[in-house]
C-alpha cells in the first residue's frame, strides 16, 4: 500500500539532477513521475504514457450517488486510501514548489500528477460535512490478486462526517489543496482558488468537529493506514500550508498556539508499540512534525517568530546525521537510513527531502547547525541526502536500482497486482479474485514494467529478495516516489559520500567496548538473585530477597493437585509453564557448561533450578496429565497488584490424552532430564526421580501429539503461543534425554525425526513447522537442537555431519562480518532481531555461541567459514559475546546498564507488578486489582528493586524510555536471565 513512497522518491530525484555524477538524474526524476500513471484510478486520458494500464473502477461512488472517480492507488492494491494519498499530492506539490523550474519538461507531467489527485479531492469533498476517506473494501481486495481493471471487490465508500469526525485525513486533503493551490497559481488561477477555497473549507471542517478516523472508521483504516501519531499534527500542517498559501495570520497564530500540543502530546499504546505525535524527527504519511517544523522554517526564515520550529528542524537534522550524537536513526553497512517499521524506502527518501529544503533555508540565513560538537553546514546536508538517492539508484552493495526500469539491474518481481498480471491488451479474458493467484506465485518477471516505482528496498544488511510475498520490501508506493521528485529536480553539485564504514564501526565498536571493566562476578550474583523475586508459593527461610512474601499459596486446589511453587514469568503474576520449563533448562544447561566458573553462587543457581524442578513434578504428578499453565491471563493482565494479594482467578489449565499440548510437555521432559545432571553428583537420589520422570513426560508427549494452541487456546494465545511447531521440543527433549541417558533410542529418535525441522511449512499440520537453524527461545529450539547435539556428538561424528553443519550456518547468521547474517546492530553493536522483547535474544545468541565455542575448541580448534573469506574462530565467539554482555551491563550510547542493580545507571521503573507497588512490610493491607493502577502510572521510581532483573532493552537506536507502560522495553523476564547465568559465569572466570 504505498503511493507515498514514491512521491517523495520524486521530490528527491528533482533536486540533484545537474549534480555531476554517474547517475542519470534526469532520466531518474522522469520515471518517478511516470509511476504516478501506473496508479490511477478512473477514466484514463488520451495523453497516458504507460499504455499497459486501462480504465478502472469506473463505478465508484455511484452507489450513493456521488462520483469518486479518479485518484490513486496507494501501492500494489487496488483500493483508494486517502490519507497516504493526500500527502502524498501534497510532497509531490511541495516538490514542484521548491524545484519545479529546473524540472524542465517533467514540470508539466508534475503537474498532471497532482491534478490527477487534486480532481479526485475536489469531488471526495463535494458534500457540505462529509469528507470521504476511503474507497474499497480492504479485505475483500487484499484477498484477491486481480487487476484494477477487473475488480469485483465491493468498492464501498468510507465518509467522516460531523458525528463521525476524522480530523487527521480532513486536514491533509486541506494541506494537499493548498499546497496544490500554490503549484497552479502562475499556470491556471481559476483552478487554484478554487483548490484554496477548498481547502480552507475542508480545513475548518477538520478544526471544528475533531476527532480521529481511527475511532470512525475503524476496522477500515486500521491496521492498515491506522494514525498511530494523533491528528494534532494534521492539523498544524494543515494550517501551515494554509497560511503560506494565503499569508493569513489567522493561520499563522493558529500555528503558534497549537504547537506546543505536538509537545505535550499523550503517548498511545497500540498492540504493544507506543505512539507519540510529538517527535521532531518524525516525517511520513502519518507523523508531520518534522515536516512542520522544516516548512516553517522556510516560510519565516529568520524572524523572531521562528522559534521553536528552527530549533527543532535543527533537532531533527541532528537527528539523522551518522556524525551526530544525538542521532535516532539506523543505517545499513551500505549507508542507507533506517527506521524501524513497514517499506523503508519512505523513510529514506521523505527524510532526505526535507534536508534538502531544509539546505535552502541554511543557504538563506547564511548559518550553520551545531549537533553538539558536531557543526553542520548545507553542504553536509546535500552531501547525506546525495548519499541516499544514489543509493536507491544502484551504488549500493548489490549494484541494484530500486527504481523499476531505472538502470541495468532492478526489482522484476515486484508486490503490485497491475503490474504481475497479463494486460487487457494481451489477456481480454476477465480475471476474477482468484484468478491472478499463478501469477502471484510464479518465479517469473512481472509482465508489465512500472517503470519508476520505487519499491520498499532492501532490509539493514544491504539484502533484497526479489520476491513479491515480500512485500515489506518489494512493493511501490507513492509516498516513496513523491519527494524524490524533488532531489532529483535541484541544481547542486556535491561530492558522493560513502557511508558504508558504518556497518564495519559496529564490529569495532563491539570490540572497543569490551575493553570496559565490568565486575562478572557481581553481574552473576545478581542475575541469579533475580530468580527469587519470581518465585511463587511458599517461600524458604533462605529467601534473601525479602520483601517477596508468600504468594498462591492454594494454586492446583481447583482440580485437586498440589501446584504451590515455580515461577511467575516475567512483570505478571501467571506461571506459563512453557517458558518456566525453557528457563529451567537452559539454568541447568548453563551450570553444566559453565558451574565450575561460578564459586559460591553454584549453589544459588542449583537452588533456582530446583525450585523450577519441584514445581514440576507436582505438574506431572497425575499420569496422562501435564499441567500446562496456572493462572487466567486476561483477568491478571487486567489487574495491577502484588502476587501476594491476588485475588484473580487461579485456573489450573491441564493437556492431556486428548487434549494433547506436545510443546508444553517435551520442554518439561528436557527441563527435568537436564536438571537430573545438575543434580547427579549431589543428590543422585533426586537425579533419578527427575530423569525418570523426563522419560514418563516425554513418553506422554510422544504418544499423545498436538499443540496445546488447540487444546487450550486463548489461555496460552497470544501470550505464549507456539508459532513453530511441537517438532522442535521433541527432538529437543530427545536431545536432552539422550545426553542424560546415553541411550542410543534417544538418538535414533532425532535423527529419525531432525529433517522434519528441515521442511518448509507446506500445509497447516503443525509438524512441519520450526525449521530455522538461527532461532532459538522459549518457541524454538532448532540452533540449540544443533549446538547441543555438536557438542554431544563430536567424539563420534565429524564436521560434516548435519547438526555442526546448521549449527556454523547459526553462527554465519549472527556475526555482522558474515554475509549471510541475517540479524541487525543498533549503532551502538546491540544485536537485534524482529519482534518482542530483544534482549531475550541477545542472552540466548551469546549463550549459544559461548558453548559452540566450546566444542571448536574440542575439536582442534576449528573454525567455522562463513564465505567471502570470513574464518571465525572460537575466540571472535568469545569475543562477539563479550561485546554484547558488555553492552547490556553499561558499555552503550546511554551508558546504561540493563541490569536492575547492577552499576550506577539502570532501570528504576520497570514493568513489573511486585516490584511496582510497596512491599507487604510497608503496606500491610491488601492492593486490590486496581489500587495498584497508581502506582503503575506514577512517574517515581518502583518501590522495591528487582535485582538482577534484565529488562527487555533499548530500541534498535539504542534509546531505552524508563517508563513501566512501555513494557516491551522495559519488562524483564525469567528467559532473558536463564542463559545470561551462562554467559556472565564463562566470563567470571579469571576476570576475562
Amino acid at each position: 500500500m504505498n503511493l507515498i513512497q514514491v512521491e517523495l522518491t520524486v521530490v528527491m530525484l528533482a533536486m540533484v539532477v545537474e549534480v555531476a555524477h554517474s547517475h542519470d538524474y534526469g532520466d531518474a526524476l522522469s520515471k518517478s513521475i511516470l509511476f504516478f500513471e501506473g496508479q490511477r484510478s478512473g477514466k484514463l486520458p488520451p495523453n497516458q504514457r504507460m499504455t499497459w494500464r486501462k480504465d478502472s473502477a469506473l463505478q465508484d461512488g455511484f452507489q450513493i450517488g456521488v462520483d469518486l472517480t479518479g485518484g490513486y492507488y496507494d501501492a500494489g492494491d487496488n483500493v483508494k486510501f486517502n490519507f497516504p494519498m493526500a500527502f502524498s499530492t501534497t510532497m509531490l506539490a511541495w516538490s514542484v514548489l521548491e524545484f519545479g523550474k529546473t524540472m524542465g519538461s517533467e514540470q508539466q507531467h508534475a503537474l498532471d500528477a497532482i491534478r490527477w489527485a487534486t480532481d479526485y479531492f475536489l469531488k471526495a469533498t463535494s458534500i457540505p460535512g462529509f469528507v470521504f476517506a476511503q474507497v474499497g473494501d480492504p479485505y475483500s481486495d487484499h484477498n484477491c490478486w486481480e487487476r484494477p481493471e477487473d475488480m469485483d471487490t465491493d468498492r464501498t465508500p468510507y465518509a467522516v462526517s460531523k458525528q463521525f469526525p476524522g480530523s487527521e485525513i480532513s486536514a491533509e486533503i486541506a494541506a494537499a489543496l493548498a499546497a496544490s493551490s500554490m503549484a497552479f497559481r502562475p499556470s491556471d488561477p481559476v483552478y487554484s482558488a478554487i483548490l484554496l477555497k477548498r481547502a480552507t473549507m475542508v480545513f475548518e471542517f477538520a478544526d471544528k468537529y475533531r476527532g480521529s478516523y481511527n475511532d470512525s472508521l475503524g476496522p477500515w483504516t486500521c491496521p492498515f493506514y491506522c494514525d498511530f501519531s494523533g491528528y494534532e499534527d494534521e492539523l498544524l500542517w494543515g494550517a501551515a500550508w494554509l497560511f503560506r498559501a494565503t499569508k493569513a495570520t489567522y493561520y499563522w497564530d493558529y500555528v503558534v498556539k497549537n504547537i506546543q500540543n505536538l509537545e505535550n502530546i499523550i503517548t498511545k499504546n497500540v498492540d504493544g508499540v507506543s505512539y507519540s505525535g510529538g517527535s521532531f524527527a518524525e516525517f511520513g504519511w502519518d507523523s508531520k512534525h518534522a515536516g512542520i517544523n522544516v516548512l516553517i522554517s522556510r516560510i519565516m526564515k529568520n524572524s523572531p517568530s521562528s522559534d521553536p520550529f528552527v530549533p527543532n528542524a535543527d533537532k531533527f537534522v541532528c537527528s539523522l546525521l551518522p556524525e551526530s550524537p544525538t542521532k535516532s536513526v539506523s543505517y545499513s553497512p551500505g549507508g542507507l537510513l533506517f527506521k524501524p517499521g513497514g517499506s523503508n524506502l519512505q523513510h529514506a527518501t521523505a527524510l532526505s527531502f526535507l534536508l534538502v529544503v531544509y539546505s535552502r533555508y541554511l543557504k538563506q540565513a547564511d548559518r550553520v547547525i551545531h549537533c553538539g560538537d558536531v557543526v553542520v553546514n548545507r553542504a553536509r546536508l546535500i552531501q547525506v541526502t546525495r548519499g541516499q538517492v544514489d543509493y536507491i539508484l544502484g551504488s549500493n552493495p548489490l549494484n541494484m536500482s530500486y527504481m523499476v526500469g531505472y538502470g541495468k539491474k532492478f526489482p522484476q518481481r515486484i508486490h503490485h497486482r497491475g503490474s504481475s498480471l497479463p494486460s487487457i491488451d494481451k489477456h481480454p479474458q476477465h480475471m476474477d479474485c482468484k484468478g491472478g493467484s499463478s501469477y502471484f506465485d510464479s518465479s517469473n518477471p512481472n509482465q508489465n514494467l512500472l517503470t519508476g516505482a520505487v519499491v520498499g528496498g532492501p532490509d539493514i544488511n544491504d539484502l533484497y529478495a526479489d520476491s513479491r510475498t515480500d512485500f515489506v520490501h518489494s512493493e511501490p508506493t507513492t509516498y516513496i516516489n513523491a519527494p524524490l521528485v524533488e532531489i532529483m529536480g535541484g541544481k547542486y553539485k556535491s561530492v558522493l559520500v560513502l557511508l558504508g564504514f558504518l556497518g564495519m564501526m559496529m564490529v569495532v565498536r563491539s570490540v572497543a567496548s569490551s575493553s570496559i571493566s565490568h565486575d562478572y562476578g557481581d553481574a552473576l550474583a545478581k542475575c541469579i538473585l533475580f530468580f527469587e523475586g519470581q518465585r511463587s508459593g511458599k517461600l524458604p527461610p533462605s529467601q534473601r530477597m525479602t520483601w517477596r512474601k508468600d504468594s498462591a499459596l492454594h494454586d492446583g486446589s481447583d482440580i485437586g493437585i498440589d501446584l504451590v511453587g515455580g515461577y511467575y514469568d516475567a512483570g505478571d503474576n501467571i506461571k506459563f509453564n512453557l517458558p518456566m520449563a525453557f528457563t529451567t533448562t537452559v539454568l541447568a544447561w548453563s551450570i553444566l557448561e559453565f558451574g565450575n566458573h561460578m564459586g559460591s553462587e553454584l549453589q544459588h543457581a542449583t537452588e533456582a533450578v530446583k525450585w523450577g524442578t519441584d514445581y514440576f513434578l507436582k505438574a506431572t504428578s497425575v499420569p496422562g496429565k501435564v499441567v500446562a499453565q496456572v493462572g487466567e491471563p486476561y483477568g491478571d493482565h487486567n489487574c495491577w497488584e502484588r502476587p501476594e494479594d491476588m485475588d484473580t482467578a487461579r485456573t489450573s489449565y491441564i493437556v492431556n490424552t486428548t487434549s494433547p499440548g506436545s510443546e508444553v510437555s517435551a520442554e518439561i521432559a528436557a527441563a527435568l532430564a537436564a536438571s537430573s545432571m545438575v543434580f547427579k553428583s549431589i543428590d543422585n537420589r533426586y537425579s533419578q526421580v527427575l530423569l525418570e520422570r523426563a522419560s514418563q513426560v516425554f513418553q506422554f508427549a510422544d504418544l499423545h501429539r498436538g499443540s496445546y494452541n488447540e487444546s487450550i487456546g486463548p489461555a496460552v494465545c497470544p501470550f505464549y503461543c507456539d508459532f513453530s511447531g511441537f517438532m522442535d521440543e521433541l527432538i529437543w527433549g530427545a536431545a536432552w534425554l539422550y545426553k542424560a541417558t546415553n541411550s542410543k533410542s534417544y538418538l535414533k529418535y532425532v535423527l529419525e525425526n531432525i529433517h522434519y525441522l528441515e521442511y518448509v511449512p507446506q500445509s497447516n499440520d503443525p509438524i512441519y513447522v520450526g525449521g530455522s537453524f538461527e532461532e532459538f527461545g522459549w518457541d524454538s529450539k532448532h540452533a540449540g537442537i544443533n549446538v547441543l547435539l555438536s557438542r554431544l556428538l563430536m567424539n563420534t561424528q565429524n564436521s560434516s555431519n548435519t547438526f555442526v553443519q546448521y549449527a556454523d550456518k547459526f553462527v554465519c547468521s549472527v556475526l555482522p562480518e558474515s554475509h549471510s547474517k541475517n540479524v541487525y546492530f543498533s549503532l551502538g553493536g546491540l544485536l537485534f532481531k524482529d519482534g518482542g522483547s530483544n534482549t531475550q535474544r541477545t542472552t540466548a545468541i551469546s549463550f549459544l555461541l559461548l558453548v559452540y565455542s566450546r566444542y571448536l575448541i574440542s575439536a582442534q580448534n576449528r573454525a567455522i567459514q562463513c564465505g567471502n573469506n570470513v574464518v571465525v574462530t572460537p575466540s571472535r565467539l568469545a569475543q562477539f559475546a563479550k561485546g554484547q554482555v558488555d553492552y547490556l551491563l553499561g558499555s552503550n550510547p546511554m551508558k546504561m546498564s540493563y541490569m536492575v542493580g547492577y552499576g550506577r545507571n539502570f532501570p528504576r521503573k520497570i514493568h513489573h507488578r511486585g516490584s511496582t507497588c510497596p512491599s507487604i512490610d510497608k503496606r500491610p493491607r491488601q492492593i486490590k486489582c486496581h489500587d495498584g493502577d497508581v502506582f503503575l502510572y506514577s512517574k517515581y521510581r518502583n518501590f522495591n528493586q528487582l535485582t538482577g532483573a534484565i529488562v527487555g532493552g533499548p530500541d534498535i537506536n539504542d534509546r531505552y524510555n524508563d517508563t513501566r507502560i512501555d513494557f516491551v522495553h522495559s519488562e524483564p523476564t525469567t528467559y532473558i536471565n536463564a542463559p545470561f547465568v551462562g554467559v556472565l559465569a564463562f566470563f567470571k572466570e579469571k576476570g576475562r
